[in-house]
Parts: structure tokens; sequence; C-alpha cells
């Protein structure tokens, strides 16, 4: 077993959208198959976000060890309590009067879907087929089983159906129907108290989401969940949790927080507050809510977590929505499907130090981060690493000729500051000898070698850390088709276009995770904009049960924390 194990948390329906990409991306670089593992060597260790189990019927089970916070009517297809434990037993209804059953139907699976469903039942038929062999091996009877829930050959379905490509931009409604794993029976909590997408009883406001958590059988639910899935671990770590800071969910991710921070003092929480940048903005109204529901999750979520990091992909959130990032070598739209994908990709680079077998744990980073009460970082990502097919990283980072190699996608924070301290991740770049080294790099023989002479050189007043994984990232259907026809199959730039049958299946990747002066730009404009509201006219957060004095206390916690990234305050 694993003994560095994190439990993650997704709390909000964007969250979810962002989540559901990164679970989608984990699974994608499994090995499922016995030859392929000896054959490439494993980088990641999966065990520490997923856990091992079995069905009823002792089939071996990998799922994600998560806890999905939603509304009723956000699932559609997708079951609260999963199929992986599913009995098919009918209820046992003792009245022996008549009886009239009302059975809604089912909804329609997209074609993703029921591609997944097809590959399913065809790796059942083989096992089937197996299980009546006359000669058995144990190895071929783990490659049938079915795929990320329990562990699967997956060339055995893609020999039957072939290998599918998806564009899912037109049918992706909600999370779940674009979901490629497993989840355990306890991952799923729906509030039942609201509807998703409901006008006339809508869940946009920070109190509704406190009002809806404190209910005595929501929140013994909740806590029983986490308390199940860390009851489990050998040496918990600590959690991740992911949550929606513009509307009600920011009162549920603040509450749970609080638990967290009461009963799991010694765990690292590590947030990451996600605000969409397709969000409505046009009317004083929403703009105001959004500011007031940042205001009220922010300052819970930098004083219960270890290290909070704010993202979207407007550049700013506040007054307006800001323009998005601009990643030169992708081409998305603004819907969730898109957007989270990116933040998804991110988030799977960013979290590499400490989901490796190297000794390096997530309280290494909380903890440094920190220092002298910086617990607000900042995140930027090089999706993908501008770099052409011919080329190496040497090349790279000499072309960038002053500017960064990433964008920022923590708003109002732009990278024109040189960070405190930062932990920079490259990936998937091959490891060829630069072909001419010159200058600083002259003494460079591998893609390490060369991030750590940039990081040394760039930002030599910096704490740097740096971290190299051979291994890309996947971005396989059904991740969005975001790049632009010049990137090819392995994410390089190239002189050509792609086929349009063939879509981009892995990239290389760059992040950097920052705690920068330019956050207190974040933590300023924030407190400005909503101590400009009067919140005497904003009755429903009133009734909600906000205070003005209490809602001054939390004001002036931004002015407080926002002294922390001053650079003197290293000297205080």
């Amino acid at each position: 077993m694993c003994s560095r194990e994190i439990v993650s948390l997704q709390i909000g329906h964007y969250s979810n959208f962002v989540g559901t990409h990164w679970w989608n991306i984990q699974e994608s670089s499994f090995l499922y198959s016995p030859s392929e593992a000896q054959i490439k060597d494993k980088e990641v260790n999966h065990d520490i976000l997923w856990r091992e189990g079995k069905t009823f019927k002792e089939e071996v089970t990998f799922t994600p060890r998560l806890i999905a916070v939603d509304l009723k009517g956000s699932l559609i297809t997708l079951k609260q309590e999963g199929i992986l434990y599913e009995t098919n037993q009918q209820d046992d209804i003792k009245w022996s009067g008549d009886i009239t059953l009302h059975k809604a139907s089912p909804a329609e699976k997209n074609d993703f879907l029921s591609n997944l469903d097809k590959e399913d039942q065809a790796i059942v038929e083989c096992r089937k087929r197996t299980d009546t062999a006359e000669v058995i091996d144990d190895v071929d009877v783990k490659d049938t089983l079915s795929r990320t829930g329990t562990e699967a050959n997956k060339s055995d379905s893609q020999l039957v159906f072939g290998k599918v490509d998806h564009d899912l931009d037109n049918v992706v409604k909600v999370w779940s129907d674009f979901l490629r794993v497993y989840l355990h029976p306890k991952t799923i909590q729906i509030i039942e108290q609201y509807y998703h997408l409901n006008s006339l009883h809508p869940f946009d406001i920070y109190g509704a989401g406190i009002k809806a958590i404190d209910d005595y059988e929501t929140k013994s639910e909740m806590e029983d969940r986490i308390h199940h899935f860390c009851e489990e671990c050998d040496s918990l770590q600590g959690f991740h949790v992911l949550v929606d800071t513009h509307d009600g969910f920011g009162g549920v991710g603040a509450q749970t927080l609080q638990h967290l921070a009461d009963e799991y003092t010694s765990k690292s929480v590590m947030t990451f507050g996600f605000t969409p940048a397709n969000l409505p903005d046009d009317t004083p109204v929403s703009r105001a809510n959004r500011i007031l529901n940042s205001a009220l999750s922010y300052q819970k979520c930098f004083t219960h977590s270890s290290l909070f990091f704010p993202l979207s992909l407007a550049n700013s959130l506040w007054k307006t929505l800001g323009n998005y990032a601009d990643f030169p070598q992708l081409d998305f739209k603004m819907i969730d499907y898109h957007t989270s994908a990116i933040l998804a990709a991110t988030l799977d680079t960013a979290s590499l130090p400490y989901r490796t077998d190297n000794p390096i744990h997530m309280c290494d980073i909380t903890d440094n981060f920190q220092s002298f009460g910086r617990k607000v970082g900042s995140m930027s990502s090089a999706l993908p690493i501008c770099m052409e097919a011919d080329s190496n990283f040497l090349d790279v980072v000499q072309d960038l000729q002053g500017s960064l190699p990433w964008l920022s996608l923590t708003p109002h924070c732009t990278n024109q500051s040189t960070p405190f301290m930062q932990s920079v991740v490259v990936r998937g770049i091959p490891e060829t000898t630069p072909r001419s080294p010159r200058g600083i790099y002259s003494s460079c023989r591998s893609v390490n070698d060369t991030l750590q002479v940039y990081l040394t050189e760039n930002f030599n007043s910096c704490l740097n850390a740096g971290t190299v994984i051979n291994t890309p990232c996947k971005v396989n259907t059904p991740f969005p088709h975001i790049f632009k026809k010049n990137v090819n199959k392995f994410g390089l730039v190239s002189t050509t276009e792609r086929s349009r049958f063939q879509g981009v299946e892995t990239v290389p990747m760059m992040t950097s995770m920052q705690s920068s002066p330019d956050t207190a730009v974040l933590l300023n404009t924030l407190y400005s904009d909503a101590k400009k509201l009067n919140i005497r006219k904003h009755t429903r957060f009133l009734e909600a049960g906000l205070e003005e004095d209490d809602y001054q206390e939390i004001l002036q916690d931004f002015v407080s924390l926002e002294k922390c990234y001053s650079p003197r305050s290293d000297m205080d």
C-alpha cells in the first residue's frame, strides 16, 4: 500500500469539470499491459490519489480517492452511487395491494459514453471466454478486466471497435458527459436542497452554501465520506480541495475546509479556487454577487488551507471579467468543457513533484510557500511548451530572450515581479543532447541541467525548485480538440498542419507554482471592490446570515494578508 495518500474533494459544478478532466488525464497514462509496464518506467505513483478495492464479485477496482459535491440534476446519466457495486436487485415491496410502478426513462448517453459501455461489454465477453478456457494464465485474466474501475487491457476493446475520436463540444452539458473513470459509491454527494441551473431558486450566494452544508444530514454525510476515505489510508499526507468560489459552493467549501482544519490539523490542505471565465457579467447584481462571494470564500480558503491558489482563464474577475489567457498554440472556446481542461492539465503537471516516488511531500511545498504568512499562491502554465519538432529544450529557453515561457492562470497576477519562491515542473521533453550549448548553458547535457541553469539565471533572487518528468501530459479523448493545426500529435510545433483525422495525443508542458509579490494586487483589488459595496443593500446575503461587523472583519483580513507580500516582510 502507498504511504503518502491524498484525499481529493471537488466542491461545485465547475470544479467537477476540472476534476473530471484531471482524473481522465491520469487514467490515460495508466499502464494496463504487463509487457508495456516492463518497457516503460513508472514515474508517477498513482496510488497517492487513487485507491484499490474490490467489488461484490471480488473484482479488483482502482478508483479516485474522491468526494465530489454537486446539486440535484447535475449528473444526468451518472448514478450517484456509481455502477461498480450494482447488485441489480429489485426492492422488496411488502405492500400486498395493487401497485403502480412509475419508472422514468434513463437519460440517453452520448456517443462517447456509449462507446465506453461497448468497450466494457467487449471486455466482459473476453473475460467470460477466458474463464471457460482449459488453461488460465493469471496475467491474461488480469488483462481482461474492465477499464479504470477494474484493471484492464484496453487494446482488446480497441481491436474490436477501433480507435474512436469524439468531438464533444456541442455534446457536453455536465461533467459526467465526459467522465471515463469509475467512481466509488461514497464519492458523489448531492446537495438535495437545490437543483442545478434552477433560476427560480438559485444556488448563487455564499450564505446559501453555508446553510446547505449546515443541514444535519448533509453535514453528517460529508463528514462520514471524508472519514471513510481517510481511515483506509496508511499515512495520509493531506487533501486536495477544488472549490467554486463564485457561488453557493464557496460556502460549502468554507465549512468543509473548517472541518478539515479542526479534525486533521497535522495534514496539509492545498485548495484551488475556481471561477469560470464565462460567468454572466451583464448586470450590477451579478458583478456584486461575484465580488461578495469571492471575498467571503477567499477569506475562508486562505484561513483554513495550508496553501490557496485562485485560478481562472480570465485575467481579472471583479468589476468586469477580463480577457482570457491567450495561449499561442491553443484555439479554445469559452465553454466549461474547454477552459476546465486547460486548468486540469496545469494541476496535473504542477502537482507532480509530490506524486512521484521521490521523498517530496505536499507539506514540503505548503510549509515553504506559507513562510511569513503567505498562504495565497499563483500558478502559471505553458500548454504546450512552444517547442518545434526538430528542436530541444535548450533551444526553447535560449529563444525566450527575457520573456517568460508561461502564462498566469491566477487573475490579477501578471508575473511582473520576481517571485519569493517557486516550484517549476517540466514534463514530456525528450532527453536529447543539445546541439550547440553556448554561454551560460555550455555545460548543460540534459533537460534537468538546462532547467536548473535557466531558473538560477532568470530568478536569481528566488528560491527555486525544479522538477523534470519524462512522461508527457496525455490529451487524447475526451480531452477537447483545442490545439492549433500546426501542433503535431506529440504536442510539438510543426511547419505542416496535421491531418484532420489526427488529434493531439500528448503534449510537453511547463508550470510554475509561485509565492509572488504579484499576489498583493489580487488581494488589494478584491478588497477595494468589496469595500465599495454597501452590504446593507445586498439583503440576500444578510438574510443568509452575514453580519455587517463580520463582513468588515473579513475585509480587514485581506489588508493583513496583503502586507505579507511586501518584499520588506522578509525582514520584519
